[in-house]
C-alpha cells in the first residue's frame, strides 16, 4: 500500500513550526469508528477495531470487550491472560520503536543514523521476544531481561531501573555519557538537541476518578467530536509512558529527551519479573465502568498512553447492537491543536533550518503519534533568505 493511501486510510499529521496555536498542528485522521461500529453486533465489535488498528490491536481488542462488558453490567479487571498480552504487545512496540525507529530519528545525520540501525538490527536479531501477536497464551518473557542488558544497556537491568528510579535525569546523562554501546550512545548524541525544557500538559489522570470518567463519557454521548479533541478539567492533558498510574516523578520529566527515558524505562519494567505495581504484568493497568444501564467504559493504559473506549448497547443480551461508538486514542491527547506538542511547536522559528527539524524530530519522537507526519515551513531557510 502507497503512503497516499495510507495516509487517506490513517491519516497524516501536518507539522508547523512557528505558527500559533490551534493552526500549527493539523490532522487528517478519520474518526469513523462510530460509523464501522453502529448497529454492528457488539460481539463482533473488539476483533474489528483490532483488526482496523493492528499494531496496538490487543490493547484494544482488550480495552473493547471491557466496555462491552461493563455495559452489561459486568465491570470487572482483566484477566491474567489478558495482562501478559497487553504486556508482550507494550513490550513489542517499545522495542521496535527504539530499535528500528530511533536511529533515524535521533542520530544527527542520516548517515549516522543508518550506522547505529545497522547495529540495533543486530542487537534486535537475537532478542528473545515473540514478535508475532497470538491470542493465545505465550510463555513469560524469558530471557529479555539479560538480552537488555547484553545488547542495549551495558549493564543489568535492574540496576538501571533502580538508577532512574531514583534519579531520571541525572541517571540517563550519567549512563548516556560513560557507557560504550549503540543505545547509550545514540541518546548521548541527541541530548542537545532533545533536554530542553517544555511546559507541556498535566498529566492524564482521568481513569483516577469515576465521576470524571462519567462526566467524560456523557461528553462523548452529547458531542462525539469530543473523541476528536479531548479535554480533562476542561484544558489539554498529555498521557504516555510518562504518565502511568504507578509513577511517582512524572512532574520531573520535563523534556523530550526524560520522555524517551521513560519509555526505555518501561521497556526495562515490563520485562522484569512480576513485583505488583512495579514490573511485569502488574505494571500497566486497565479497568472499566458502567456508566448506565446499556452503557459502559474502558481503559487501558497501553504502549503510546492512555487509550478509552466508550460504547452504548441496545440492550443487554447476547444479540445486542452497538448504539453509539466512541474510541480515543493517545495521539488524539497528545496531538491536540492545543496541547503539549502544539505549545512546543509554537515556541520553535518557522522557518527550515536543520536545528529546527532536529527539534521537531525529538519532539515528534518522544509523544509518537501513531499517524505520519509533514513538516511544513512557513517561510524559507535563513540560508535562502540571505542568498
Amino acid at each position: 500500500m502507497t503512503d497516499m493511501n495510507m495516509d487517506r486510510l490513517a491519516g497524516k499529521l501536518a507539522v508547523r513550526p512557528g505558527v500559533p496555536r490551534p493552526h500549527n498542528l493539523v490532522s487528517s485522521r478519520p474518526h469513523w469508528i462510530d460509523q464501522i461500529t453502529r448497529g454492528q453486533p457488539a460481539h463482533a465489535v473488539p476483533a474489528r477495531l483490532a483488526s482496523l488498528f493492528n499494531l496496538c490491536g490487543q490493547s484494544h481488542h482488550l480495552c473493547a470487550e471491557l466496555a462491552l462488558e461493563a455495559a452489561r453490567g459486568r465491570p470487572g479487571p482483566p484477566s491474567d491472560l489478558a495482562r501478559q498480552q497487553l504486556q508482550i504487545e507494550t513490550l513489542r512496540e517499545h522495542l521496535r520503536r527504539i530499535g528500528l525507529d530511533w536511529p533515524l530519528q535521533l542520530a544527527s545525520d542520516p548517515e549516522t543514523g543508518a550506522t547505529i540501525q545497522a547495529r540495533s538490527l543486530r542487537a534486535l536479531a537475537a532478542c528473545p521476544m515473540p514478535w508475532q501477536a497470538s491470542t493465545h497464551p505465550q510463555a513469560p518473557v524469558q530471557g529479555l531481561a539479560d538480552w537488555l542488558a547484553r545488547e542495549c544497556l551495558g549493564l543489568p537491568a535492574a540496576q538501571w531501573l533502580v538508577q532512574w528510579d531514583a534519579a531520571p535525569r541525572a541517571w540517563l546523562t550519567a549512563w548516556s555519557a560513560q557507557t560504550p554501546g549503540w543505545l547509550p550512545e545514540l541518546l548521548q548524541a541527541c541530548k542537545t538537541a532533545a533536554d530542553v525544557a517544555m511546559a507541556g500538559a498535566p498529566a492524564l489522570r482521568v481513569h483516577t476518578s469515576e465521576p470524571e470518567l462519567r462526566a467524560l463519557a456523557g461528553g462523548l454521548l452529547e458531542a462525539p467530536a469530543n473523541a476528536r479533541q479531548p479535554q480533562w478539567r476542561e484544558q489539554c492533558a498529555e498521557t504516555g509512558t510518562w504518565t502511568r498510574l504507578h509513577l511517582e516523578h512524572t512532574q520531573r520529566l520535563d523534556s523530550p529527551w526524560l520522555r524517551l527515558g521513560a519509555r526505555l524505562a518501561e521497556a526495562i519494567r515490563l520485562a522484569q519479573p512480576e513485583a505488583a505495581q512495579h514490573s511485569g504484568t502488574q505494571w500497566l493497568q486497565a479497568a472499566s465502568l458502567c456508566v448506565a444501564p446499556n452503557e459502559g467504559l474502558a481503559w487501558v493504559e497501553m504502549a503510546r498512553g492512555l487509550l478509552i473506549h466508550h460504547v452504548r448497547l441496545s440492550d443487554s443480551s447476547a444479540k445486542a447492537r452497538v448504539e453509539a461508538y466512541h474510541v480515543i486514542a493517545p495521539t488524539e491527547w497528545n496531538f491536540h491543536p492545543r496541547g503539549a506538542v502544539a505549545q512546543a511547536l509554537e515556541t520553535l522559528p518557522p522557518y527550515a533550518a536543520p536545528g529546527v527539524n532536529r527539534s521537531i524530530l525529538m519532539l515528534m519522537t518522544a509523544f509518537d503519534p501513531c499517524v505520519r507526519f509533514d513538516i511544513q515551513h512557513a517561510m524559507p531557510s535563513t540560508e535562502a533568505q540571505h542568498a
